[in-house]
């Protein structure tokens, strides 16, 4: 399934703009809208879905006293920097977060290569003290034979 061409903001921005002009906002009218600014109309259940959700967005909301439109747009205003401050801080948490988790996962990937270079050589000095004792046990096998017949 390919992705939609069309935003649900740029089809509510559509739906918006219609309401504003003409006040009654038809699934036709955003969908000719929406091919003359951005040449797709949208799927129709969606258009008309979107169209639906903002009316009765619109029946919910309680019309704003004229004086009070300053207030909650300042209070908005504020919260939306809150959030945005807050979601910047949790960001920047998870990101260091994943730079210590990925620092830790470094450091143990060097030091099991370096174990691993460690263990290459224990081997070859195991192989080569396991030829020393080999030798010596056979001369010293040797000089008992050597002495056992000089008695």
């Amino acid at each position: 399934m390919r992705p939609p061409l069309l935003t649900d903001a740029s089809i509510r921005a559509a739906i918006r703009e219609l309401a504003a002009n003409d006040g009654r906002v038809t699934g036709v009218a955003v969908r000719e809208l929406l091919a003359a600014r951005h040449g797709a109309r949208g799927g129709v259940a969606r258009i008309y879905r979107l169209l639906a959700e903002s009316r009765s967005s619109a029946r919910s909301t309680p019309p704003l006293r004229p004086g009070a439109v300053d207030a909650p747009s300042s209070e908005s205003r504020e919260a939306a920097i809150a959030r945005a401050d807050l979601a910047e801080h949790r960001e920047r948490t998870h990101q260091e977060r994943w730079a210590r988790e990925t620092d830790a996962l470094r450091t143990r990937l060097a030091a099991a290569e370096q174990a691993a270079r460690d263990a290459d050589a224990a081997r070859l000095r195991i192989a080569e003290l396991m030829r020393a004792l080999a030798s010596a046990q056979a001369r010293i096998a040797q000089l008992e034979r050597s002495e056992r017949e000089e008695r």
